[in-house]
């Protein structure tokens, strides 16, 4: 199954100059633990988990005004959009990652969570198990 079947495309961004705080307030608006970071042209350039926010300004004293660009993760892993969901796979578990940012050209257009792998792979056994099915009763 490609990438582009089961990935998100609800997207939750925000620009490098942007602000902890205007990311973090985002991300409580969304209700999400990470954020993807673009530029003007939707260039995938980082990502920022709320957990980098609280321990830059926790533990490292950065200031709620300080640029996502100075703590993000940058050039983070990827996967393109014409790609196999066992490629996603590959990554996420190399990388320990349950998000994957899906990029078409070095734009961002989609993230693929491991919910939605989960999602894609339950749905591939129900319609094994429903063929498995139908063969048993099928005369033969």
């Amino acid at each position: 199954m490609e990438i582009r079947e089961c990935m998100s495309k609800d997207l939750v961004t925000v620009n490098p100059s942007s602000s902890l705080e205007e990311a973090a307030k985002k991300m409580k608006q969304k209700n999400v633990g990470s954020i993807l970071v673009v530029d003007q042209n939707m260039m995938l350039k980082g990502i920022l988990t709320d957990r980098d926010i609280a321990l830059a300004i926790a533990a490292e004293g950065k200031s709620p005004q300080t640029a996502v660009e100075e703590i993000m993760r940058k050039d983070p892993k990827s996967v393109d959009i014409t790609g196999r969901i066992e490629r996603c796979f590959e990554i996420m578990s190399q990388a320990n990652i349950r998000r994957l940012p899906v990029v078409e050209n070095g734009k961002l257009v989609g993230v693929i969570s491991s919910a939605d792998l989960a999602a894609t792979l339950k749905k591939q056994i129900d319609q094994l198990l429903d063929l498995e099915e139908a063969y048993s009763k099928a005369p033969h």
